[in-house]
C-alpha cells in the first residue's frame, strides 16, 4: 500500500504544474507589529542516485545547499518587507535544542501527509474535503514565547542529482528496451506557520526534474520558486 501511494504521489508530481500553493489566507495579519516571521533552518537532504536507483546522502553537498538557501531565504524575505527574526543558536542548551529538533522534523512529517491528502485526489481525508486544515500543533508556542515572532517559515528540501553509472544505466535502457528511468528530481516544500496555534496558514510544494542547490544561481532559484504565492 505503500509503495502505492508512493507511485500515484509520483505521478501526479509529475504531471502537475512545479508549484502548487495553498494558504487560509493571502495576507498576514494587518497588526504591523505582529508579522514578524522567524526563519527555522533549512530541512535539507542532497543526494547522489546510483546506477541501482538507490540514494546516497552526500554531506558535503548537503552543507552546500544549508547555507545557499539561507543566504537566499534572508533575502527574499528582506524583499517581501517581513520582519525577520533568526533563529539563536540552542548550543548548550539540550532541552531547547531538541524541542526545536522535534519541532523541525514535525514539520517535515506533516508536510510530506500533506503533498499525499492534500495533493492527490484519490488519497484526500473524507473528514477535510476540499478545506486547507493542517497544524504542527501547539508545540510551536514555544518559539512564539521565546522570540516573539507571530509566523515561522519552515523549509524541507530533498535533491538528488544522477550519478555516471546512472547515466549509463538510463541510457542503456532507453536504448535497449524503451524504458525510461527516473533520473535525478528535486522535491520540496515551504510553510508559514502561525506560532500562536500551530496552523499552517500557507503551504507552497515544489516538485521538478532540475535544479541544483550546489550553487548559488540554482539554489537562489528553487528559493524563488518556493516562495511563490507568498502572504504578503
Amino acid at each position: 500500500m505503500k509503495m502505492l501511494i508512493v507511485v500515484v504521489l509520483i505521478v501526479h508530481m509529475v504531471s502537475a504544474c512545479v508549484t502548487t500553493s495553498f494558504y487560509k489566507s493571502d495576507k498576514l495579519t494587518a497588526q504591523e507589529s505582529d508579522r514578524t516571521v522567524l526563519l527555522l533552518p533549512a530541512d535539507v537532504e542532497l543526494s547522489e542516485l546510483t546506477a541501482g536507483g538507490l540514494t546516497e546522502i552526500n554531506a558535503e553537498w548537503t552543507a552546500q545547499a544549508q547555507r545557499h538557501i539561507d543566504t537566499f531565504l534572508k533575502k527574499a524575505l528582506s524583499e517581501r518587507k517581513a520582519q525577520l527574526v533568526r533563529l539563536a543558536s540552542a548550543s548548550g542548551d539540550t532541552n531547547r535544542l531538541s524541542k526545536q529538533v522535534q519541532i523541525l522534523k514535525l514539520h517535515g512529517a506533516v508536510g510530506r501527509t500533506i503533498l499525499t491528502h492534500q495533493y492527490i485526489p484519490e488519497m484526500k481525508l473524507p473528514t477535510k474535503g476540499d478545506k486547507f486544515e493542517w497544524t504542527l500543533g501547539p508545540e510551536t508556542r514555544l518559539l512564539r514565547e521565546k522570540y516573539g515572532a507571530r509566523y515561522g517559515l519552515f523549509v524541507y528540501v530533498r535533491d538528488s542529482y544522477t550519478s555516471a553509472g546512472r547515466a549509463v544505466a538510463m541510457f542503456l535502457a532507453a536504448a535497449l528496451f524503451g524504458v525510461s528511468l527516473q533520473g535525478g528530481t528535486q522535491l520540496g516544500f515551504a510553510s508559514l506557520v502561525d506560532l500562536d496555534t500551530g496552523d499552517i496558514v500557507w503551504f507552497n510544494r515544489l516538485f521538478r526534474g532540475h535544479g541544483d542547490l550546489r550553487d548559488e544561481p540554482g539554489a537562489e532559484d528553487t528559493v524563488k520558486t518556493l516562495l511563490e504565492n507568498f502572504p504578503t
